[in-house]
């Protein structure tokens, strides 16, 4: 669509923009904009940041109240430019502990890099065309529906802890039954979140973003990787 003033272009100026990462102390999470100490940040990748469901649905959750009053080729508009230049980011995103409940990473690594400043490996902008499944899940999830300048991917599972929606090429995670009792016994995962059946095979299977909250919370409670 042609670009143009008004709503779109606050838009733009406004919502699009994002503050380079690595700024070091005194600086704000990549993510929520909350002030951030570098010795108190992950460093991660942009790859990292847009293969995360978790992430896009938090984005969108924030702008979603703007987003709603775009007609259906502005709010595509909006879909398409936020992908591409979420994706170009060149520098590490600086991300807080909340906001790593959103990710998978290997977190003192992440945490090294933002203390002494280094970039991360894999560091640099990523091609849109590989995370426009993460994007476009998420908002099915917040807006309710699939972005329609995006192929549909087919559902191929739910997420046994939250139920949502697991498409084709979109990773999933399992976790033994064994295990869950563990993570269950430590209280990283609540047990009324989950089917009183347990999950319909042997393993549970869990989407991005539950895996994401769970590895975050294991690492706290010092269990170790999920």
């Amino acid at each position: 669509m042609t670009e143009r003033g008004g709503t779109v272009g606050w838009i733009k100026d406004r919502l699009l923009r994002r503050k380079p990462g690595g700024a070091g102390a005194g600086g704000l999470c990549d993510c929520c904009n909350d002030p951030l100490k570098r010795t108190r940040a992950y460093y991660l990748p942009t790859r990292e940041i847009v293969l995360s469901q978790a992430y896009w649905e938090s984005a969108y959750s924030l702008t979603k109240g703007m987003i709603d009053v775009l007609g259906e080729q502005e709010r595509l508009w909006y879909f398409s430019e936020n992908l591409r230049l979420t994706a170009s980011q060149r520098n590490p995103w600086s991300i807080c502990e909340n906001c790593g409940e959103y990710f998978v990473f290997d977190r003192d690594t992440a945490r090294d890099h933002a203390v002494h400043g280094s970039t991360p490996a894999g560091n640099g902008e990523v091609d849109p065309s590989g995370c426009v499944l993460f994007a476009a899940a998420a908002w099915e999830r917040v807006f309710g529906r699939w972005p329609a300048n995006v192929v549909p991917h087919a559902v191929v599972g739910t997420c046994d802890l939250c139920r949502r929606n697991v498409h084709s090429q979109a990773p999933s995670y399992t976790v033994s039954r064994s295990r869950m009792a563990e993570f269950l016994a430590a209280g990283v995962v609540d047990g009324g979140s989950l089917p009183p059946a347990g999950p319909a095979e042997d393993d549970w299977e869990m989407c991005q973003p539950c895996t994401a909250l769970l590895a975050a919370r294991c690492h706290r409670a010092g269990l170790g990787q999920a």
